[in-house]
């Protein structure tokens, strides 16, 4: 609703002199409160139609909002106009004028004979143009005596300044631009968007908040494999501009807000999804992530399955050139995949029996979509993916192409060797973490099937349709990444993990269903930046239960930033 008061022609004189009179009030006719009265809309630069001036005379206004539940007598209310640290101040004093309660005003620099029907109150020339570059300040005072002030930035032609809709305005809350956003809802003039006199319709984006049906609050970010990505369509049949897209599923309840949509094979920052309301997820949903959501443009997507965009070029990928995706959170990856060939026109799917953040690092476990979901090619976008029909029946695994019964490792010829708990800089845990194990046994057996667990009750299944044999000798290395750019170098990564390494009472263990084959337990004593390596002359399942069988690696590896053997015999320990 929107309070309509007119300046009078007797005031006219007043209007554009500028002279309230005094009162015991502090210049004020009424006894006004700080906080009373909230500035809560700024339009500072109007649009002129086309083929029209573009004079800003008449047009430029702000609102303000009765916050006491009366109504307010303006009478003597000094209204000011300046830069943010108080020079080029202009002034003009209000002469007749009332504010409903719970209402909003509209003030603007028009006379009294040229009002627009949504200024409500005009000062005429007094207070100035609104500053369009480097920002402007309003005040409004009771003599010397602040009721409130509130700063324009970023003025956008055409476009008004509010304050946001989410929270009922107040005269603190006006004082951070960070509630602010632009007008673009409604349009109160031929091409200038705001709304003057009525309650203001944008909610800026507060990082780390959103509003949940009208209420702020923070956004929940989901945990390390719990968003995985089940699909990618790097090789659109149409215009990779905008038709490009890849999907995850959510494994538990949370927001989108604030994740990050990356590639690590390239130098740019994440597009970061942002909006004021939350975009809430439940466990089982399936999102969707494009380059366009013009649903004439992306090659057919479903509008309702698409919550966020991305700017950067997926690539088709080579053996030479993979191609990657990943979802980032506050420095920690979400999940990632990468792949090394694709088909145009066709997504790969991961196998939705394998809807896993360990098993879609398996390129084996994505085969080509079938099914058609629009022009730009097949897909399941925002679905349950299609059965690969390539995969092996349970309890089998391909070896060179030729299916084979899964090889489980023989009692005591599984041996956890080494792990990286601490690893060096700020923020590394989340993707440089590691650990080793080794096949002591006399014959090869599979990582396929197997169970990785650590403190946590969470037990990631290293599920690919390869059977990933380990040689009698050989060593398999588990990371959160199998990216070399972000793991440190790390060499070949065999299978990934989500689960957290602790830096005190920490523990590691593979098992082969309920079966435990190995664990390692720690107490204290991870030096950061350095691995504890198990003595190559105590490979067993149980002098690895002995801290003293450990010692603290010295051997700079990869990217140099952390030592350790990964991967490779252990050195011995002094």
């Amino acid at each position: 609703m929107r309070a309509m008061f007119f300046v009078g022609a007797a005031s006219a004189v007043a209007i554009l002199g500028g002279c309230g009179p005094a009162s015991k009030a502090g210049g004020c006719k009424d006894q006004i409160e700080p906080g009373d009265l909230v500035i809560t809309e700024v339009f500072a630069d109007s649009k002129a139609p086309p083929g029209g001036s573009g004079t800003d005379a008449g047009k430029e206004w702000f609102e303000v909002y009765n916050a006491t539940g009366r109504p307010v007598d303006l009478e003597g209310l000094v209204l000011v106009n300046g830069r943010p640290d108080g020079s080029k101040q202009k002034e003009h004093t209000i002469t007749q004028q009332t504010i409903a309660p719970d209402q909003h005003l509209t003030l603007g620099n028009a006379t009294v004979d040229t009002l627009p029907a949504y200024i409500d109150y005009g000062f005429g020339p007094d207070l100035g143009d609104f500053f369009n570059t480097d920002g402007g300040k309003l005040v409004l005072r009771c003599g010397d005596r602040v009721i409130d002030d509130a700063e324009y930035q970023m003025v956008n032609e055409g476009h008004s300044r509010q304050l946001t809709a989410a929270q009922a305005p107040d005269y603190t809350l006006n004082d951070d631009q960070m509630n602010w956003c632009e007008a673009a809802d409604t349009e109160f003039e031929t091409g200038n968007f705001g709304t003057p006199g009525a309650d203001n319709d944008c909610t800026p984006v507060v990082f780390g908040q959103c509003s949940d049906g009208g209420t702020m609050r923070d956004a929940i970010l989901p945990m390390p494999g719990q968003l995985v990505i089940t699909e990618v369509m790097p090789s659109p049949a149409g215009d990779d501009n905008t038709q490009e897209w890849f999907e995850a599923k959510a494994t538990a309840a949370f927001d989108l807000n604030g994740l990050g949509l990356d590639r690590a094979g390239d130098t740019a920052m994440p597009s970061v999804i942002e909006s004021a309301d939350c975009i809430h997820v439940n466990a089982g949903d399936y999102v969707v992530f494009a380059k366009s959501t013009d649903t004439t443009l992306n090659g057919g997507l479903p509008a309702a399955a698409i919550k966020g965009t991305f700017k950067f070029s997926m690539v088709g990928g080579s053996l030479t050139a993979p191609g990657d995706v990943a979802i980032v959170a506050a420095g920690a990856v979400i999940d990632s995949v990468t792949y090394t060939k694709s088909t145009t026109g066709k997504a790969l799917q991961l196998d939705p029996d394998l809807v896993d953040p360990a098993a879609n690092d398996e390129e084996s476990n994505f085969c080509d979509a079938t099914r058609a979901y629009g022009p730009g090619g097949t897909g399941t976008p925002g679905e349950l993916n299609d059965q690969c029909m390539l995969m092996p029946p349970a309890g089998q695994c391909s070896a060179g192409g030729v299916n084979r019964p899964i090889v489980t490792p023989a009692p005591g010829s599984l041996v956890v060797t080494e792990f990286l708990a601490n690893p060096a800089g700020t923020g590394t845990d989340a993707t440089q973490e590691w650990f080793e194990i080794a096949n002591v046994g006399a014959a090869a057996f599979d990582l396929n099937g197997l169970g990785l667990k650590g403190n946590a009750t969470t037990v990631n299944l290293v599920q690919s349709a390869d059977c990933k044999p380990v040689a009698a000798g050989g060593f398999a290395l588990f990371a959160h990444t199998a990216d070399p750019t972000m793991n440190a170098m790390l060499p070949a990564v065999d299978a990934t993990f989500t689960f957290a390494l602790a830096q005190s009472n920490g523990s590691i263990s593979v098992l082969d269903g309920a079966t435990v084959l190995d664990t390692v337990t720690w107490t204290t004593g991870i030096a950061e930046g350095a691995s504890k390596q198990l003595d190559p002359d105590l490979t067993t399942t149980t002098s690895n239960d002995l801290p003293a069988s450990f010692c603290t690696g010295a051997a700079p590896y990869g990217d140099l930033t952390n030592k350790g053997t990964p991967k490779a015999a252990n050195v011995q320990c002094p």
